[in-house]
């Protein structure tokens, strides 16, 4: 029976690589369109754009995956349906059972390899990606490591210990020097907020240095003009979903040990703890679409209801997270309750085949 699972599997592993490869063709021209006005600012070429583009493919293969797993089990299945191999199955006294069986092994192997590519590959190739971008285009960070992203605007040396996922600076650091290159000031903030084309700095302590010695004051909120504009220092954002399993885990206890807000990363964190499951529950949803009253349709219909499965799930996932967000304090419920409907819903129709 190791023969028929590996049949079976090698059908669906096909079915799941050639819809990937459709979709992520499809991605690359329309993300490639949209860097097109950016190609030609200082030193981002065709060639920036696209290893921009290639580094974040791992990210959007994990991002999609559970829509590729739906499509690609239907392509796969559909495949052997249409050549009347799973009937003949089925007549050799192959239980649906057993079919069902040989999916879900391959659905093991398929996860392995998603999760690989979410864990371990994406984070660092997004974060460079982005860093590579805005260094082409705008020639302003100079550094960006663990501890934040070190800048210069003219004059000004900014170091900015935090960007927050909505944008908003934390711990900015602004070291003013003169033509004979000392240290005349210096900013310290413990935030910041970009309205009306320009930072607003929170609790500020402002240092002057003259040669009678250094002059201190302090202000609630301060203005702050200069080049770093948002989509710049968003390359040092801390995104839930460009960070690997650990480094949420990491930093979600961060956020609780200096009284933050961690709700945005919690969900984060569990939508990739139940990624496993999803995967494997978005293909076990597609195996009763074969044997169930699918079996005689064409590959063309096959892949536009797969679609709308993968589609469907994915926006309804999405719904429930935001929401989850607004009305519960616990994330796991919305993180995990997309899953729990696809199960139930590939259970309830598993039960209605004969």
């Amino acid at each position: 029976m190791d023969i028929l699972d590996r049949y079976i599997g090698k059908a669906v592993m096909l079915g799941i690589l050639a819809a990937l490869a459709v979709i992520l063709t499809l991605d690359f021209l329309v993300s490639f369109a949209g860097e097109v006005g950016e190609i030609g600012k200082a030193n981002y070429t065709y060639w920036q754009a696209f290893l921009y583009i290639l580094l974040k493919t791992p990210q959007k293969i994990y991002e999609i995956f559970p829509m590729i797993a739906v499509l690609g089990t239907m392509l796969g299945l559909g495949m052997l349906a249409g050549n009347h191999e799973l009937i003949a199955m089925r007549a050799a006294g192959v239980s649906l059972l057993r079919l069902i069986g040989a999916v879900l092994k391959t659905a093991a192997v398929i996860t392995v390899i998603a999760i690989f590519i979410g864990e371990v590959v994406a984070p660092p190739a997004v974060q460079y990606a982005k860093l590579n971008r805005v260094r082409a285009i705008e020639h302003l960070i100079s550094l960006n490591t663990d501890y934040g992203l070190w800048a210069r605007d003219g004059d000004t040396y900014i170091h900015i210990r935090r960007v927050e996922h909505d944008g908003r600076l934390i711990g900015i650091n602004l070291y003013v020097f003169d033509e004979f290159h000392s240290l005349r000031e210096t900013y310290q903030a413990r935030s910041a907020e970009y309205k009306n084309d320009s930072w607003l700095l929170q609790n500020v302590e402002h240092k002057k240095i003259s040669a009678d010695g250094i002059t201190k004051t302090s202000a609630e909120s301060m203005a702050w003009k200069t080049l770093l504009k948002p989509d710049i220092v968003s390359v040092v954002s801390v995104s839930p979903e460009d960070l690997s399993l650990w480094r949420l885990r990491g930093y979600i206890e961060y956020l609780k040990d200096n009284h933050l807000d961690a709700k945005h990363y919690e969900l984060s964190f569990w939508i990739k703890v139940f990624s496993p499951l999803t995967i494997t529950a978005m293909m076990f949803l597609a195996i009763p679409f074969i044997f169930g009253n699918m079996r005689g349709v064409g590959v063309g219909q096959r892949v536009f209801i797969g679609f709308l499965i993968g589609l469907a799930f994915f926006i309804l996932s999405r719904l429930i997270s935001q929401a989850g967000l607004v009305y519960t304090n616990y994330p796991l419920l919305p993180a995990g309750l997309p899953t729990l409907i696809v199960l139930g819903l590939g259970i309830f129709l598993m039960r209605r085949i004969r």
